[in-house]
């Protein structure tokens, strides 16, 4: 900067000097006086500010120079205390962290005194220790120090204290003169004991933790409250019990019935999950495989020698020696458990475990959710593939790999063959029991249901209103609407059965001639029955889409044949109520004036002949429903009734048919493309029908036939009198001479 301001001066001079020559040359002496004046005076002022400048920056250089020295008086003092802590770090790593501290008073009572009260500090020390291990979850190392205190506690109580040479003079109550606060730091320690206790057993309430944790809470809880392994496993298989417990409460306990099949199914899963980890962990925890140690007995039988756990305490030999005994009980206690005896443990409470999932809460069960028999079949596909999936033991591959040597591809497979001991399936031991009873409680509903949907009695009392005001001859000039049409014979009667595929147009024309002759209330309680009875099947061989098909077959079909069989006689039995009415008021009609015209309770009587008739010879599942299993599967039903017109579809057709008795017949053509479990099952079935279709057979025939009985009687009694009163009338009736 200086070298470029002599520079500029330099310049500035030379300049100067050349105007200076001009201003001589061109300017009169005045002039140039007035120009050095003015000059002179900027001069001064130069000089003035020059020096202003100078002080200012000159006091900012000073005040500079100060938080200089200040800073390099910091720093090395930074740097002094830096060097100290280092010292002090490399003293106490190269000295042994158990070290007791060194008192070189050779005074024996201030030996005694030193000892206690480093006994006494330990115990302060204690609450502090075991409430920083509580909070890292470090629950073993928490009970490994309550019980450490307590020895610690034990020796100071001794009526002559071990570690004083034998003084009698040192006996508990001169201690707690000394130190008046033990017994209410030891009361402090005493209470930890069912902390530990608790925070431990609440450990083993947590879900997803790694299975370490779970083995520290547990040796944790085995050391605190001196527990066997016998019943570390009981507390275990409870804990995991409480999981499935309180997953089941979330939904069990929901009284706006909000849980839908979805979300129940999701909960089975759950609880499968909970079931077959446990059971894993159960094996990894406590299950002793060639020569490892199992988990938990490697975690609660690990310990550092004892010489380093009580630190700060001179001649620590009592309470060595009480931790060594105490540890000699300890491994003694921990007898690895029997391989049979944990098998037997956890098949109980699985079983147990099992039934709760099934079981009642708060008066309903959640399979009830599940509404028919599809998704309860969807249901046990999921749950089936949870059961078979390789992550949800992911946790456990490691370790079944130690055992067995290689990759694991069916896991549970593996763990059922070595902790249970059992080839039994587990939908077997908790589901099968109860999804079969929930597809016996749909069909009965549903048969219920349709036992209590159809009024018979109401549909017949509106029948025949219409014609209470006509006799006889109107009853005959009735018009032909409204059901009771006559009809001619369907040329698909008369066409071979084996040549009918495809629905005729004649076959079209006859059912429009049925459904007239049927009427609409016939037609609509045909309908409901047919369409209660084909739901239910299909609800069953959707059931039936399993690997227990087999056995869920010979259980459920009988069921389902009897709930049919029992909706329909109820539905008889109704009708057979109201037949004895309507043959009861005819019998009386000679007798006293009715207040029903006999022109109704006939057309009553007809109503119940032609739904009888419906029922017997036009309504496709109850005769397949009661027929034999053989012929359930869809394409069966295809091959049974699209190749048969209506009015060959009679009860003799899934008894004494060509299709049921030909050899040849016996298994259809279509049901061979289906590969199914069901398919197979109802294949395998008996191919004889349920006695009760003849049974029911008759009994409708013989309803049907009474029906038409009372028709034909007053018809011929009425067409009798009027050809008796016709005869009366003709005058060569009387002639007495031909």
């Amino acid at each position: 900067m200086r070298l470029s301001s002599a520079s500029a001066d330099d310049r500035a001079g030379s300049v100067g000097y050349r105007d200076a020559e001009t201003l001589f040359r061109t300017k009169p002496i005045s002039q140039i006086r007035d120009v050095e004046t003015t000059t002179r005076k900027r001069i001064q002022d130069k000089k003035e500010e020059l020096r202003q400048l100078v002080g200012n920056r000159y006091r900012d250089l000073i005040d500079s120079a100060d938080s200089i020295v200040l800073m390099k008086s910091s720093c090395e003092s930074i740097s002094s205390n830096i060097a100290s802590i280092q010292t002090n770090i490399r003293s106490l790593s190269a000295s042994p962290v158990s070290e007791t501290p060194k008192f070189t008073n050779s005074n024996p009572a201030r030996l005694r005194i030193y000892g206690i009260a480093c006994r006494v500090k330990y115990l302060v020390d204690t609450p502090e220790n075991i409430w920083g291990c509580l909070d890292e979850s470090m629950f073993l190392e928490a009970a490994g120090r309550y019980i450490r205190a307590r020895h610690v506690h034990f020796n100071l109580m001794l009526s002559n204290n071990a570690n004083a040479d034998s003084c009698a003079e040192w006996d508990h109550t001169k201690i707690l003169s000394i130190f008046p606060l033990l017994q209410h730091q030891w009361q402090i320690v005493e209470s930890f004991k069912a902390q530990i206790s608790q925070r431990s057993r609440e450990r083993l309430l947590d879900p997803g933790l790694d299975i370490g944790a779970y083995a520290d809470a547990l040796a944790a809880v085995a050391v605190i409250d001196e527990l066997d392994p016998k019943q570390v496993l009981g507390l275990f298989l409870d804990a995991r019990k409480s999981w499935i417990l309180q997953k089941l409460a979330t939904f069990g306990g929901n009284d706006n019935n909000a849980a839908t099949g979805e979300v129940v199914v999701s909960v089975f899963c759950e609880v499968l999950k909970i079931i077959q980890v446990s059971v894993a962990q159960v094996g990894e925890l406590f299950l002793r495989v060639l020569n490892d140690m199992p988990l938990f007995y490697k975690v609660i039988l690990c310990s550092p020698p004892a010489s380093q756990l009580f630190g700060g305490i001179p001649n620590p030999d009592g309470e060595v020696r009480l931790w060594k005994l105490f540890r000699e009980r300890l491994e003694s206690a921990m007898v690895t458990l029997n391989k049979q005896y944990i098998a037997r443990t956890c098949m109980t409470w699985l079983r147990d475990s099992g039934g709760e999932v099934v079981s009642n809460m708060n008066g309903k069960y959640l399979i009830d959710a599940i509404a028919t028999g599809g998704e309860l079949s969807l249901a046990e596909k999921l749950i089936r593939e949870t059961m078979d999936s390789k992550q949800v033991l992911q946790c456990s591959l490691d370790w079944l790999k130690s055992v067995f040597g290689s990759e694991i591809e069916l896991p549970w497979s593996r763990i059922r063959e070595l902790v249970l001991e059992d080839d039994s399936d587990l939908w077997d031991e908790i589901f099968e029991d109860a999804f079969v009873k929930r597809m016996k409680d749909i069909i009965s509903s549903a048969f219920e249901d349709l036992a209590k949907g159809i009024h018979v009695e109401d549909s017949i009392c509106t029948i025949g209103e219409a014609f209470g005001k006509h006799d006889f001859q109107g009853y005959l000039n009735r018009p032909s609407t409204g059901g009771g049409v006559w009809f001619i014979e369907s040329n698909a009667y008369r066409s071979s059965i084996l040549s009918v595929y495809k629905t005729s147009p004649e076959e079209n024309d006859f059912q429009s001639c049925l459904s007239a002759y049927f009427g609409p209330e016939v037609s609509q309680i045909r309908d409901a029955v047919d369409s209660c009875c084909q739901s239910v099947l299909e609800d069953l061989l959707s059931f039936l889409e399993s690997p227990k098909a087999v056995l869920r077959l010979k259980d459920l079909g009988p069921f389902l044949q009897d709930n049919c069989y029992a909706s329909m006689s109820t539905i008889l039995a109704e009708l057979k109520r109201v037949l004895d009415k309507l043959n009861a008021t005819m019998e009386n009609a000679s007798k006293e004036s009715l207040s029903v015209p006999p022109a109704t309770v006939v057309e009553r009587s007809l109503f119940v002949g032609r739904l009888l008739f419906a029922f017997q010879n036009h309504t496709e599942h109850i005769l397949l429903i009661l027929g034999s299993p053989r012929f359930w599967t869809k394409d069966t039903v295809a091959a049974v009734f699209d190749k048969l017109p209506s009015v060959l579809r009679q009860s003799r057709v899934a008894i004494d048919s060509p299709i049921a008795d030909s050899p040849g017949r016996q298994t259809p053509t279509g049901s061979r493309r289906q590969t199914s479990s069901a398919t197979a099952a109802l294949l395998g079935a008996n191919e004889n029908a349920s006695p009760k279709l003849e049974e029911l057979a008759r009994t409708t025939r013989d309803l049907s036939i009474r029906a038409h009985n009372l028709w034909m009687f007053w018809l011929s009694d009425e067409l009798s009198a009027i050809l008796a009163r016709d005869l009366g009338k003709d005058d060569g009736c009387q002639l007495l001479l031909p």
